[in-house]
């Protein structure tokens, strides 16, 4: 019995463990898509938030955590799967605009409980600022 739920066990653990690799082996044009989309939607909840004065600042919270989760999956992703050839040096300045968003979204979360909405609108701007950097660099001009 103990020696059939350890093969069950290990098992399930080779199969997740294998799912992940492959979920994360490499990001398609799909992928990165989704993950635009969904950043775009965040920035639009922000921006609505900061128009409109959602109830307790949600929606504000709700699209910088959005923004957050795909900042999260995309420190996973290999530059080489979505940058053209000539632009792999720019792998790096793509990590640092990540980092500033990451900071900005949460400076916005902490001046949000202080009720600081220019702070909040002051840091949506600068992260703004960090998504058209990166697009304007990083995208062909097809």
């Amino acid at each position: 019995m103990i020696r059939k739920l350890s093969k069950a066990l290990l098992f399930t653990s080779l199969l997740a463990g294998t799912s992940l690799m492959a979920e994360e082996a490499h990001y398609t044009k799909a992928d990165r898509i989704k993950d635009m989309i969904t950043m775009a939607e965040g920035m639009e909840q922000i921006q609505s938030g900061l128009l409109y004065r959602c109830k307790e600042g949600q929606c504000i919270i709700k699209g910088a955590e959005d923004i957050k989760s795909v900042l999260v999956h995309l420190k996973k992703v290999d530059p080489k799967d979505f940058l053209d050839a000539e632009q792999q040096y720019a792998h790096k300045f793509a990590q640092k605009r990540q980092l500033m968003l990451n900071m900005y979204l949460n400076e916005m979360l902490e001046e949000l409980k202080r009720k600081d909405m220019d702070a909040v609108a002051h840091n949506y701007g600068l992260a703004l600022r960090e998504c058209t950097s990166c697009h304007m660099r990083l995208r062909p001009n097809k």
